[in-house]
């Protein structure tokens, strides 16, 4: 059984973007040479070795070869037995509990303290956890206003500062809209946290500090249906977070 997230706290950013496009694309990993993932994902192979050497494994050989083993009891598995969508639930909260580190968790929520203006932008099904987290904010006594209006996404870039706060909330962490808008935010220098789902993703480009979910499916163009329960959970352990600190 594979465990991605042994040691994932001490990993380098360039070993955690390996390890991302490792995840989402276990079927292909098989037929990588280390020379074409190094170029594929613009690391060095160092970096891919050192990777596989935290995961436990004497370097991407051996990574490969368990990865490919992996891949094949997932078909055999699908084929005895589908899980239930309890299990499935079960599943991206007990994943999600283990990518989330206190450390991450607890950088983001002293920065969303001494910001002085928060928005929030989100796009589809995730506007929902977009709601959430505003009432939740509002709750506690920390201003936030959230962009609900796809006209007004491209205008509040205009008046964002250096000391403000955005946070993205983006299941693929690939809308363009949302990518759109972060790529302006970053250049006015302002703070940025994304929550996406655990996968290489265009957001994180623009961003110094993510939060990511577990999910077994992050395809929202074709499924937007798609649970955001791991979205949620985030949200409610950042505003313990938050209130964590307000009460300290």
């Amino acid at each position: 059984m594979l465990n991605f997230l042994d040691n994932y706290e001490e990993m380098t950013a360039s070993e955690r973007k390996v390890l991302n496009y490792i995840v989402e694309n276990m079927d292909v990993i098989p037929y990588m040479k280390i020379n074409d993932l190094a170029e594929t994902i613009y690391v060095s192979k160092t970096v891919i070795i050192n990777l596989a050497q935290k995961l436990g494994y004497s370097g991407y050989k051996e990574l490969k070869y368990h990865i490919n083993q992996s891949v094949k009891d997932k078909v055999l598995d699908q084929k005895h037995s589908d899980l239930s969508y309890r299990e499935i639930l079960d599943q991206s909260i007990n994943k999600t509990l283990s990518i989330v580190s206190e450390e991450m968790l607890q950088n983001c929520a002293k920065k969303i303290q001494t910001s002085e203006n928060v928005f929030i932008m989100a796009r589809g099904t995730s506007k929902a956890v977009g709601y959430y987290l505003e009432h939740l904010l509002l709750s506690i006594g920390i201003q936030c206003i959230f962009i609900k209006d796809y006209n007004l996404s491209e205008l509040f870039t205009n008046f964002v500062a250096k000391n403000d706060m955005v946070i993205f909330i983006s299941m693929s962490g690939n809308t363009k809209k949302i990518i759109d808008t972060a790529k302006k935010v970053h250049f006015k220098k302002a703070k940025i946290i994304s929550i996406t789902s655990f996968q290489t993703n265009e957001l994180t480009k623009y961003t110094n500090d993510n939060l990511y979910c577990y999910s077994d499916n992050n395809d929202t163009k074709k499924n937007d249906k798609i649970s955001r329960i791991g979205f949620f959970l985030i949200v409610d352990l950042l505003i313990n977070e938050l209130i964590r600190l307000n009460d300290g």
